[in-house]
């Protein structure tokens, strides 16, 4: 009688003991090695060119972790990347595009770059000409988005600059002062498919003017009525199809810069806005060049 009531007494006793080690031994499992994260595509980027990135989506964000080092632009799907200095240290890039994310590294290049990195196929990297893996190791795929990268047309355009650069001053009235510096359009011209700008830069300071991003900017519906708003403005970013990179103007001298962008007629109220941007510096003109002056313009 004894017995049994004493084995009644620890039955529970062993049943919650056994429980207890299978437990510790499930805890004492080794978890399953973790799977390695896929490698980060490597981005080629320059000091002295821009590189392209192209999404199927708008673009909303974009976060670079060594921000100091290199400049973005957002247009649209595209999203435009420089190096700031020479040697900038390799830097994740995360971007969101519509309601996806895509994540790479930029890696600086010692030589000029002039190259698009297309995602727009389900944010696979789509190369025209050569491998994904000359991509990934920093080589420069053909740029789809250069309007001049037919090697006739892009002698064409030369050419065209050249020639522009010879001519003399016509338009002084269009012009911007400030911080010394003075922006001003000398000459203009169109043919069938660009517009041709020569811009005059008068460097009154001390510091050299070392001209790294200069964008171009059709603005349509600027005009407002007296004590009203604008309505409906509209900006529409041109690339540039030629010209030269980082241009410096030395201090206390006059400089010039030539440029061709895709030529489109503006109305009466919209304007083409010129915005210079320094490279080691925080000096930044804006031009308003009006339509008119643009649409009026010789052919060449």
């Amino acid at each position: 009688m004894f017995s049994k009531l004493l084995l009644a007494l620890s039955l529970p006793l062993l049943l919650a003991s056994a429980t207890s080690a299978q437990s510790s031994t499930a805890v004492l499992r080794p978890a399953a090695a973790p799977s390695a994260a896929p490698a980060l595509l490597d981005v080629a980027v320059s000091d002295s060119s821009t590189t392209y990135l192209v999404f199927g989506g708008p673009v909303s964000l974009v976060d670079v972790g060594m921000a100091n080092n290199y400049l973005v632009k957002i247009e649209a799907n595209a999203v435009f990347v420089r190096a700031r200095r020479k040697s900038a240290p390799p830097t994740p890039i995360l971007i969101r595009y519509g309601s996806k994310y895509w994540m790479g590294r930029l890696v600086y290049v010692n030589r000029p770059v002039l190259q698009l990195y297309d995602f727009q196929k389900d944010g696979a990297l789509s190369v025209s000409s050569g491998t994904s893996e000359g991509t990934a190791a920093g080589a420069a795929p053909e740029n789809e988005l250069a309007l001049d990268k037919e090697r006739e047309k892009k002698v064409a355009v030369e050419g065209k600059l050249s020639q522009l650069r010879k001519t003399r001053e016509e338009h002084q009235a269009v012009a911007v002062v400030d911080n010394d510096l003075v922006l001003s359009l000398a000459n203009v011209r169109n043919d069938k498919d660009f517009t041709y700008l020569r811009f005059k830069v008068i460097n009154h300071s001390a510091i050299d003017y070392n001209v790294d991003f200069t964008d171009f900017q059709l603005v349509e519906n600027a005009h407002k009525k007296f004590l009203a708003r604008k309505k409906n403005e509209a900006r529409r970013p041109l690339a540039p199809s030629g010209g030269l990179a980082n241009q410096v103007v030395t201090g206390r001298t006059t400089g010039y810069l030539t440029y061709a962008i895709p030529l489109y007629a503006a109305t009466d109220r919209g304007y083409l806005e010129v915005t210079l941007r320094e490279l080691n510096g925080a000096r930044v003109l804006v031009l308003p060049v009006p339509s008119r002056v643009i649409n009026r313009a010789s052919t060449i």
